[in-house]
């Protein structure tokens, strides 16, 4: 059976959008890093705060997002998020957005990470962040 992938709500307000009405693209952005925050932030993972002292960290290498409908002031928007593959020093996290009630999709999002060091140099993905985040089901 597929774990299920955590769900996070967020609402659209006008300051979320652009000059035509919509959730421009930052505002997605920011929605995306925000959902993944609040998965860190389970009570098992320890929060975000432990992120501070840790020898290895994430910086964000690539994003690839399809927007497939429109958000409005107004929406909610379901976002669920997970491990969609780890490699080397890489790891990737999937994430699909929908307005919650119609369940219409409005964008899928994969986002391509790459562990580092104090020092900023690419390191292996430490073997317990293979199992932090709920694998996506494909």
């Amino acid at each position: 059976m597929p774990e299920r992938l955590p769900v996070v709500v967020y609402h659209v307000y006008p300051s979320d959008c652009d000059m035509l009405g919509h959730v421009n693209h930052a505002a997605m952005l920011g929605f995306l890093e925000r959902a993944r925050w609040e998965l860190l932030e389970r009570e098992e993972v320890g929060g975000v705060r432990d992120f501070a002292t840790v020898p290895v960290y994430s910086v964000v290498r690539h994003v690839d997002i399809d927007y497939f409908a429109q958000s409005l002031p107004g929406d909610d928007l379901s976002i669920r998020s997970g491990l969609l593959a780890v490699k080397n020093t890489s790891y990737v996290v999937k994430q699909d957005v929908r307005k919650v009630g119609s369940n219409i999709q409005v964008a899928v999002a994969s986002i391509v990470f790459v562990a580092v060091d104090r020092s900023g140099r690419p390191v292996r993905v430490p073997d317990e962040w293979r199992t932090l985040l709920p694998h996506w089901p494909e």
